[in-house]
Parts: C-alpha cells; structure tokens; sequence
C-alpha cells in the first residue's frame, strides 16, 4: 500500500512538471473540436459519414482543399436539374461521342459507354461508405492518429494548440493505401468534370471501372494504351487519365482544352452494334 501511494504521488508530480501533457484525449474529441471551424456542407456531409475513420480521411481532403471548396462542391439538385439540357451538358455529349467515334474506328467491333449522370452527394456518401478500399485507409488511418494523440506531450484537444497540431496532422498525413474515391462532395462526377470511359463489346462488358481490373484489363490489355489513343485524337477537351490513384478510365473534361464543339455527333461507323 505504501508503495502504491509513492506511484499515485509521482504520477501526480509528472503532470505537474509537464502543464502541456494531458490524459490522451480520444480521437473523436480533436475531430468534434475541429468540426465546428468548417465549413456548413462539410459539417452536414461528416453527419452522414459512417465511423471516425472515414470520418477522418475525408476530413483531410476537405482541408487540403478548402481553398477550391466553391469550385468543386457537387451539386445540389436544383443545379443537377438545370444542366440538363443546358449548352454545357450538350458540350460534354458532343465531346463523349466524337472520343466514342475515334475509338470505334480503330477498334472493331468494340464501343465505348460512358455513365454521364451526375454523380450526387448522397451517391458519393454511399459509394463512400461501403468502399472495402477506402476503409482500409481509413482504418489505418485512425490507427495512426489514436498512437500520435495519445503521444505524451501531444496538446489536449480543448486548446487551440490542440486543435491546431490535429488540423496539420490531417493536413499532411499521406494515406496508405491511397483512397480509390474523391471525398463526398469533392467529386468531379459531381459536377460532370469528369467522365469515366468503359469498353464494351456489344452488350458485353470488356473493361470497367474496378480498381483490381487495371492491371491485367487495362494496361497489360491494351485498352488504357487504346483509350488514350481514341482520347488525343478526338481533341475534345479530355485530360487524362488518373494517376493517383490509378483508374486508365477517368478523364477530366476541361473544354478550353479541346476544339470547339456544340452538338453531339452521330456521324461515324458504329461497328459495335
């Protein structure tokens, strides 16, 4: 017992000599402390995120890009609406068909289908949560930040300090492995931005969108060679494709990049159907 009362005093005697140290806060408590200086959409998209972890890696991304956050947030369904059948919307067609047009001329028998729906918030939510991929960066990711908090030294998460050391752990933390999907919100698909190219044969899908297809499908295959080739020589605004992370079938469509288009074209050979 005597010996036991000797520990309790010198505990107390540390966090006496070391005022910046604190009984390690959790995780969730940097994360709630950080929470009320972002952003309105942010605040209510974290509210639908399920778990910290994930809660986390998006945290990141919404940080590191909170400088661009007009220009990219997603649309709302108002704006979703009014594209449809607006002058860009008809651009974004025209440019899809004259790639499909180069592609089909020098691939027989093989077409391309691109999804040109607006990918939503409440879509990229749940893409989001039930990525297998994202949550295994997610999980590393908490993983990291539970062992850093609870460093001693680390300030607490009810100072300005505190919140200040956590906001640049996210900031600079690099996720491994590298999240297959744009934060809810972040996606170009968001707001057609971006386009993701499938090849298909017939009715026949030849290469999708799956991450563990790229290697043998995509680039040992050929058809990441052969996208990018129907891509430059279509000139129609397309950059690309991804490479961090890798998907050969993600483009951005930049319009000032490509030639003047204002219709879609139906012109060319379809030798895929």
């Amino acid at each position: 017992m005597k010996r036991l009362s000797c520990y309790v005093r010198a505990c107390a005697l540390c966090w006496m000599v070391f005022p910046g140290s604190h009984a390690g806060d959790s995780v969730e408590e940097y994360l709630g402390a950080l929470r009320a200086g972002l952003d309105a959409r942010v605040i209510e998209t974290l509210g639908k995120i399920d778990g910290t972890g994930r809660q986390l890696l998006a945290v990141r991304s919404y940080l590191r890009s909170a400088a661009q956050l007009e220009e990219r947030w997603s649309w709302n369904d108002a704006q979703i609406a009014a594209y449809t059948g607006s002058p860009e919307k008809l651009r974004l067609d025209a440019a899809i068909a004259r790639v499909r047009c180069s592609f089909e001329a020098a691939n027989s028998g093989h077409t391309l289908f691109v999804n040109d729906t607006v990918r939503s918030l409440d879509r990229q939510i749940e893409k989001w949560n039930r990525s297998e991929t994202i949550q295994k960066s997610a999980d590393h990711m908490l993983d990291t930040f539970r062992a850093t908090v609870a460093t001693r030294g680390f300030p607490g998460a009810d100072t300005p300090k505190g919140v200040s050391a956590f906001r640049e752990l996210l900031v600079t933390f690099k996720p491994s492995p590298t999240p297959s999907l744009a934060a809810p919100g972040l996606s170009l698909h968001g707001r057609m931005q971006a386009v993701d190219f499938q090849v298909m044969a017939g009715n026949r899908l030849v290469a999708g969108t799956e991450v563990s297809t790229v290697v043998e499908t995509w680039e040992t295959s050929g058809w990441k060679a052969k996208l990018q080739t129907a891509v430059d020589a279509a000139n129609a605004g397309f950059v690309g494709p991804l490479k961090n992370p890798n998907e050969p079938w993600h483009y951005d469509f930049r319009p000032g990049a490509g030639v003047e288009l204002t219709s879609a074209s139906s012109d060319c050979a379809n030798p895929a159907k």
